[in-house]
């Protein structure tokens, strides 16, 4: 006994020709091209293809997606992150470090009476302090610097923009003025 559906199954849900699936089951090939085409096999197949390739398209859109929001949130977090430090590095401007260096030098004579003689121990003592001065000036190169970072950021923040953004579509009818016309206005 011939297991039609089984055959119908391997036929819609497959890529195999009437005649292999024939051969492969040692079924009459008009036997079953016949009762293929009074069940309409070929339109269920190609119905059946059709689902599977809107299902592959939509699963494809749909990761696509989610890829492009997620680098989208990954730019808006670099952003965040870029504007936090363009704030903290504004309040800054008028902040400078002040590195202060001393060196003393020590010499120890053999005899007692300084700067004559021999010397007889050498010491030299380096001393380095650093401290934030606020001074009556702004750094010009840091402004430079910060006014840059910005227009980056803005630049960041209309190219996620444009992905959105339509143009509007804007049409004028030009008419000759008539005396009417001019009248009425």
């Amino acid at each position: 006994m011939i297991d039609w559906l089984k055959l119908k199954n391997e036929y819609i849900n497959g890529n195999i020709s009437y005649r292999k699936l024939a051969e492969k089951y040692d079924v009459s090939f008009n036997t079953l091209q016949e009762k293929a085409r009074k069940e309409k096999w070929f339109a269920k197949r190609k119905e059946q293809h059709d689902k599977i390739t809107t299902k592959t398209r939509q699963k494809t859109a749909e990761k696509i997606a989610e890829k492009e929001t997620n680098r989208l949130l990954r730019i808006s977090n670099a952003a965040d992150k870029l504007l936090d430090k363009i704030e903290e590095a504004t309040e800054q401007l008028d902040r400078f470090i002040v590195t202060s260096k001393s060196k003393t030098k020590t010499i120890t004579y053999v005899n007692k009476r300084a700067g004559f003689g021999k010397p007889k121990k050498e010491v030299i003592k380096e001393d380095e302090s650093k401290e934030v001065v606020e001074a009556g000036f702004i750094d010009r190169k840091g402004l430079k610097e910060l006014a840059s970072a910005l227009k980056d950021l803005k630049d960041i923040q209309s190219a996620n923009d444009e992905t959105d953004f339509v143009p509007p579509k804007i049409s004028f009818n030009i008419i000759p003025a008539t005396p009417e016309l001019v009248e009425k206005m």
